[in-house]
């Protein structure tokens, strides 16, 4: 039988000494959580950039036993989407906790997710997809690694090596790691977003929050940061990494590369020199994201998942919710996705811009491209 939990509902900044101490430990004998995202000082950051910013505190007598950061009201999503690549409920592996219960006590109607975490089996008839979790572990150090991989993996090896040795050729190959130059860092964003541009997407970094964000974390020397690696090929940048990190885990977030040197993979390049020095960086695991597509599929084990869906919990928003969940459901084989293609891209603007004017532009530039994700 689940347990019974007194619910409460904070802004970040409000959580106390206790409840971050109670949070850290939960963490720490989870590892599902080991992600920089489920770090309590994530969703501070993010409480401080975003006045909708909540935690759900369950507590089971004075002890609190599980949270769940989110933004939103009504319909909520969790918090920092759709920049938070993972997110899920801050419990212990052995909590025993009622999930619908939990959001319904806080007034919450529906939840909807992109990239949960963790195994909660009251919750499995809501999952909708499931994205495996691209991991390179490093723990028994690189070699051990490189010999553990697949065939496909040391094909690609090989190629990288070629491209080595044709970049060689032309160019010196220099590496700046945990760099804090600017230039590099303004030029990174400026390949992301003209990759918006290009592919259609919405442009996530046009919202001050999110430049924000990202801003504050890289210019963090300790703690919890983002640290940027940087590949050049004689004085012209060619590929970064820029990483959410509290030590141990890297999770590769805003990677981009200089189209001129698409041909010699600079991403690659880079990212296989970082697996090298990943000893010296600190980190014992390289987290590439959900999903194993394009050049991670080389890099890709079996292991964890994380999930999308929704949980309607109660109330108008859950019945809508449903609503939506079926003209998905219709919309997938009848009208090739658009309808969930249309609200995923409305959820991704809502939660960025604040706007009626900004958000109105967004959907037309999205019906205009059929909803492109």
């Amino acid at each position: 039988m689940a347990i019974d939990l007194e619910i409460r509902v904070k802004d970040p900044a409000e959580l106390s000494p206790s409840e971050i101490e109670a949070w850290t430990s939960i963490r720490d004998g989870n590892p599902a959580l080991y992600s920089p995202y489920f770090h309590p000082d994530y969703t501070r950051l993010v409480g401080k950039l975003r006045n909708d910013a909540r935690v759900v505190i369950g507590y089971q007598g004075e002890d609190a036993v599980c949270f769940f950061p989110y933004q939103g009201s009504g319909f909520i999503r969790p918090l920092g989407a759709p920049m938070t690549d993972y997110h899920g409920f801050i419990e212990a592996t052995d909590a025993d906790i009622d999930h619908m219960e939990f959001l319904s006590k806080a007034n919450i109607g529906a939840l909807h997710y992109t990239s949960l975490v963790g195994e909660h089996k009251d919750m499995i008839g809501f999952h909708q997809d499931d994205y495996p979790l691209c991991l390179i572990d490093l723990t028994e150090g690189v070699e051990a690694w490189r010999t553990s991989r697949s065939s496909s993996y040391r094909r690609s090896l090989k190629s990288n090596r070629r491209r080595i040795r044709r970049t060689e050729e032309d160019y010196e190959r220099r590496f700046e790691y945990k760099s804090k130059n600017v230039e590099a860092y303004d030029q990174l964003m400026a390949w992301k977003r003209e990759r918006f541009v290009e592919t259609g997407l919405y442009d996530v970094l046009s919202s001050d929050w999110t430049s924000a964000l990202l801003r504050e974390l890289w210019e963090r020397d300790e703690g919890l940061r983002c640290e940027m690696h940087v590949l050049y090929f004689g004085d012209e940048m060619a590929a970064m990494d820029m990483g959410l990190t509290d030590g141990e885990t890297f999770h590769s977030w805003m990677v981009a590369y200089n189209p001129e040197f698409h041909p010699l993979s600079p991403g690659t390049q880079l990212l296989e020199d970082m697996i090298d020095k990943a000893p010296e960086l600190g980190y014992r695991l390289i987290d590439l994201g959900a999903g194993i597509d394009s050049y991670k599929s080389a890099y890709a084990v079996e292991g964890p998942v994380a999930r999308a869906g929704y949980v309607p919990v109660a109330g108008a928003a859950a019945a809508i919710s449903k609503l939506y969940g079926a003209a998905e459901k219709f919309g997938e084989k009848s009208l090739k996705d658009i309808p969930g293609k249309l609200r995923r891209r409305y959820t991704q603007i809502a939660d960025c811009d604040d706007t009626v004017s900004g958000r109105a532009r967004a959907m037309f530039a999205a019906v205009r491209t059929g909803g492109s994700r």
